[in-house]
């Protein structure tokens, strides 16, 4: 018994100082400019600068095939936040105009984004939106790169490149991402999976941060609404005419 309590703790410790080494080799940009996400308890859980930095690329990834538009919705409330009020620059895959529309500048709004703001792109393939991305990172008219790919994500390699130009020129890139893409590993400095919550709300789950957390997420994550923090959900009649107005999405019909 006491044999096996000794090789289990030499394990946990040998893995320990593996995790602490390959840190060493990760992307991590420095502690500086940060933005809220807009949601305190999300907040919380990040470093001691409590937001997200903006010098970055945060990875946004559906649970599943039906959540896509919740994570886009996610995604572009991220972009909002970063932008803070210069253009966003939104890219979407052939396949993902296809099957989910472009753009529905009314709704824009409900997720903090003035339709004014956005130059919106399509591109043939991700290759294309990499590509533009790159470019648009180094305009200083532009306040954040949304990207959005159903097919593929971005390799290892052009994702750090990605996020290198990031931290270079102090602009954050959303890479927002259907469930199977999403199963890629990237040098993203974040990684969040969204699946559509109750009242047009979103669930939130951090599942990566390069660097520690300033508290531990929950495990259920967060459910939170993109118009404002809390809804009341058992006053009948109130809440489904508070709901109503938030029905549209931002993408799609």
């Amino acid at each position: 018994m006491r044999e096996k309590t000794y090789q289990a703790e030499r394990r946990r410790l040998t893995v320990a100082r593996l995790r602490q080494k390959l840190q060493k080799f990760e992307l991590i940009p420095a502690v500086g400019d940060a933005v809220f996400s807009g949601f305190d308890a999300i907040d919380a859980c990040l470093p001691p600068h409590h937001g997200l930095l903006r010098g970055a690329m945060h990875e946004i990834c559906a649970a599943k095939t039906g959540d896509f538009a919740s994570a886009v919705g996610f995604g572009a409330h991220l972009g909002a936040r970063f932008a803070d009020g210069k253009a966003v620059l939104s890219g979407q895959t052939r396949q993902c105009v296809s099957e989910h529309g472009q753009p529905y500048a009314l709704a824009l709004p409900t997720v903090g984004l003035d339709r004014h703001q956005l130059i919106h792109i399509d591109g043939a393939d991700l290759t294309d939106l990499l590509w533009a991305a790159e470019e648009a990172l180094s305009c200083p008219a532009v306040g954040c790169v949304v990207l959005m790919s159903l097919e593929r994500a971005p390799d290892f390699t052009d994702s750090r490149r990605l996020s290198m130009a990031c931290r270079a020129s102090n602009r954050p890139l959303v890479l927002v991402l259907g469930a199977e893409a999403g199963q890629a590993s990237t040098a993203a400095t974040t990684r969040w999976q969204i699946s559509a919550a109750p009242h047009n709300g979103w669930q939130v789950y951090l599942q990566r941060l390069r660097g520690s957390f300033a508290q531990t997420p929950p495990t259920a994550g967060w459910q939170v609404f993109p118009w404002r923090e809390q809804l009341p959900l058992s006053d009948g009649e109130a809440a489904s005419e508070n709901v109503q107005l938030h029905t549209t999405t931002a993408y799609g019909n």
